[in-house]
Order: C-alpha cells, then sequence, then structure tokens
C-alpha cells in the first residue's frame, strides 16, 4: 500500500456533511470518495494523452450511462447477429 499524506481542503460545511451522509451510507469516509476522484482525474489525464499520442484524437463515451446514451437508436442487435449468423451458416466451403 502506498503512503499518504494529509491534505488540508476548504469546502463549504453544508456540502461536506451532506457527501458524508452519502459516502457513510456506502460505508465509505471522505477521504475514500476524494482519493477515488483525485484517481479518476489522474486516469483521465492518462488516457487522453495516451489517445493523442496514438493519434485517437479525443476518446468518448467516458461513463457507462454515455455509452447507452449514445448508441444508435432502432437497431435490433439480436436481429442483426442472428442474420451474420444465418449468412455464416449458409457459406459452403469446398
Amino acid at each position: 500500500m502506498m503512503p499518504k499524506r494529509k491534505l488540508t481542503l476548504s469546502v463549504r460545511e453544508d456540502l461536506i456533511d451532506e457527501v458524508k451522509r452519502m459516502v457513510l451510507s456506502e460505508g465509505k469516509t471522505l477521504s475514500d470518495l476524494v482519493e477515488e476522484y483525485l484517481e479518476f482525474l489522474a486516469f483521465e489525464t492518462w488516457v487522453a494523452k495516451l489517445a493523442e499520442d496514438l493519434g485517437l484524437g479525443e476518446l468518448e463515451p467516458i461513463f457507462d450511462q454515455e455509452i447507452t446514451s449514445t448508441r444508435p437508436r432502432g437497431l435490433d442487435a439480436t436481429k442483426i447477429v442472428r442474420d451474420l449468423r444465418d449468412e455464416r451458416a449458409s457459406v459452403h466451403y469446398e
């Protein structure tokens, strides 16, 4: 485990109280939440730099809910897969 260092933050008291209640109900601490967010920011920056180095441009979406919200509507994935399987099965190998 990496050593930890104490950090002093200035945050509105009402916000701290509200978020503390939320994270405590999940069995976490405010420190856990801040650390997870900082890890997310570091990872997001690393991924963006890697994508740039590989010439992939800006990668999106990032969050699961963004994936489902950006999917094309009207496609029937089950039918498409079934059609592809049927097509493959109908090909005769000589």
